[in-house]
């Protein structure tokens, strides 16, 4: 029987479902709710507050690829909020605050409130970490399990919390209630429902399928920490795909978590040297680019903001409606974004090695703005126009379209003659990373990083046409991916001390796959490789379109894929309020959806929450938090 107190039950109790309900306290402290009892059903069978991704026990080897003094999980003054803001500390506010150091005095009280109780094994994690530190995912889950502690102790005397640990596996509706039925054999009538899972696996694809039903060791994309690496063989062959975040967390897990150490060493062109355990497996690697996602600068701060004046001015200047699906990305906001990156590189040119431009600088940026030809479909376009005219006004050129294209030319060499190439370059990458601020090519590179976001923002929700959002925003897209989503710089000197020691070669780029005989085949140009185990190493983006968790399919109706331009995409259909929306076109009176599973409709749904950039997915669990609250 429903519970005499209207109920809210969310699905996930990770740092969207810990923010829900710290927004939905804020709420219900306003006077408009003042002795409004609710009830909040929180259900997930990882670990509350910090899920599977930021599990608190698992290895301390997987860092985050944020930094400790640029996340938060509480609004701010000033932030785009309905309710009132709740001032709460930074992570690194909060390191700092447990070891005993002042911090703001607002956020000083709420450590006081509700004190943290950090096991004595992060202590020397804690000691050593400063802002611009990349903690370990575990001790993120312990900064987020404090959060939704907090969150708790703020809500209302009338607002009551039941935790289901357990997972939701069906979702019906009957006598407008949605009745949600969990493994454990509990079943919870809510008068409204969010679904905040993250990372939903969706169905194999033609490729997966074959690979599960082969006679091989086959690792599927996965979050990397449950990922079974324990049958990946020592002293064997095997193949992974993928150069991303995921690889260098595969990459850590079967060295570092197997005995290896990396020592420092002046000697090695990586500054380290790798000690092997004898336990490793020997990594043959390719992915869609073939090349390693580059280091992140090493700042010795917090990042830097990058100056996109020209990219802000034109998006301030071409608003369109949402769902228009007029705006082309190609023609009208890259080309204004490529010379913010070209203006970024030419100045910082100018700042360490003026001698290395042969007309003034005032000249190139003039140069820069004149009028460039575009392309819908082909990002390289505008980027290719800029060199050919900048070509002779310096002896440093910034090559952007190199970026796109990061192995062209190598398609014949050998495996051996690859990987020394790639090598050669990621030496490259880190002395780039080390002179950070003092690198004119890490200045044009963050400048396309950064300009990835107000870009998601000025397309999202239909506003760009499809041609271009799948030809060269998906382009631009990638680029900045690999450009500013890569790795703290020490992975890349262990993925090149690991080089070095023989561990790991490279294949090339977009690798063909076949199976035969127990193995399987990657093949990339004129190179092939054969082994019996593949690891996949990323994670799918959830797709409403193959759905496979029980959930999911339970869904029925209720969701339908949002359409771009005519395009399906993988994401429900939501409104401003995150509602789903049916297949018939009506908005769910009680349903909504948050987070990741959106990314084609709204934007930003994967970034943690930064402090001082009003971020968006605070803003979304805030407005999804009034929803709740206004349809009970």
């Amino acid at each position: 029987m429903p519970s005499a107190a209207p109920a809210i039950a969310i699905v996930g109790a990770g740092p969207r479902g810990v923010s829900l309900v710290e927004r939905l306290g804020a709420y219900l402290r306003e006077p408009a709710y003042a002795g409004r009892a609710v009830e909040l059903h929180i259900i997930d069978d990882a670990q509350v507050g910090s899920g599977r991704i930021w599990n608190t026990e698992q290895t301390r080897t997987l860092c985050m690829n944020t930094l400790a003094g640029a996340v938060t999980l509480f609004t701010e003054p000033g932030s785009t909020v309905g309710a009132p803001v709740l001032e709460g500390p930074t992570m690194f506010e909060w390191i700092q605050a447990l070891r005993g150091e002042e911090i703001p005095a607002a956020k000083a009280a709420l450590v006081e409130r509700y004190p943290a109780h950090v096991p004595d094994e992060f202590k020397a994690e804690l000691d050593a970490t400063v802002p611009e530190s990349n903690p370990s995912r575990a001790l993120y889950g312990e900064y987020i399990a404090w959060v939704f502690e907090v969150a708790l102790g703020e809500l209302p005397e009338t607002a009551t919390v039941e935790r289901h640990a357990a997972r939701a596996v069906r979702l019906t509706e009957s006598d407008g209630v949605d009745g949600i039925e969990l493994s454990d054999g509990t079943r919870i009538e809510a008068a409204t429902t969010v679904i905040a899972s993250g990372w939903t696996t969706p169905a194999l694809n033609a490729e997966e399928r074959a690979l599960a039903a082969a006679e091989i060791e086959w690792v599927a994309p996965a979050n990397p920490v449950e990922q079974n690496l324990s049958a990946v063989p020592a002293g064997e062959d095997v193949l992974v795909r993928g150069l991303g975040m995921g690889f260098f967390d595969v990459m850590a897990r079967l060295t570092m978590d197997r005995g290896g150490r990396f020592i420092e060493d002046d000697s090695a062109r990586a500054g380290l040297r790798y000690i092997a355990s004898g336990r490793e497996p020997r990594l043959i690697v390719s992915s869609g680019r073939g090349y390693p996602y580059l280091p992140k600068s090493e700042y010795h701060s917090l990042p830097p903001k990058a100056n996109l004046e020209r990219l802000r001015t034109t998006i301030a200047d071409n608003q369109v409606e949402a769902g228009s699906n007029s705006l082309n990305f190609g023609r009208v906001l890259w080309p204004a974004l490529v010379r913010d990156a070209f203006a970024e590189y030419y100045r910082t040119l100018a700042e360490v090695r003026p001698e290395a431009l042969t007309v003034p600088l005032a000249e190139i940026l003039a140069t820069i703005d004149e009028d460039l030809p575009v392309d819908q479909f082909d990002a390289t376009v505008t980027p290719a126009a800029l060199e050919a005219k900048l070509g002779r006004a310096t002896s440093e050129p910034f090559v952007l379209t190199d970026w796109f294209y990061p192995l062209a030319g190598t398609e014949g060499m050998t495996r051996e003659e690859l990987t020394a190439h790639i090598a050669t370059g990621m030496e490259r990458d880190i002395a780039e990373a080390v002179a950070a601020r003092r690198s004119p090519l890490k200045a044009g590179l963050w400048a396309i990083s950064a300009g990835r976001k107000p870009s998601s923002i000025a397309g999202s929700n239909g506003r760009f046409c499809w041609d271009s959002r799948s030809g060269s925003f998906n382009q631009f897209m990638a680029l900045g991916q690999m450009v500013g989503s890569g790795p703290p710089l020490f992975r890349t000197r262990e993925l090149l001390a690991l080089v070095d020691a023989g561990l790991v070669t490279f294949l090339g780029a977009r690798p063909a796959l076949a199976l035969a005989d127990g193995e399987v085949t990657l093949t990339a140009g004129t190179k092939a490789a054969s082994a019996s185990v593949l690891i996949d190493a990323w994670m799918h983006g959830p797709d409403v379109r193959h759905r496979a968790d029980p959930l999911t399919l339970s869904l029925g109706e209720r969701v339908r894929p949002f359409v771009d331009d005519g395009q399906e995409t993988g994401s429900p259909e939501t409104t401003h309020e995150r509602r789903t929306v049916h297949a018939d076109g009506a908005v769910d009176e009680r349903l909504h959806v948050v987070g990741i599973p959106t990314y084609a409709q709204w934007p930003d749904t994967t970034i943690s929450p930064m402090p001082g950039t009003d971020p968006l997915m605070l803003q979304e669990t805030d407005r999804t938090a009034a929803d709740l609250l206004a349809l009970i």
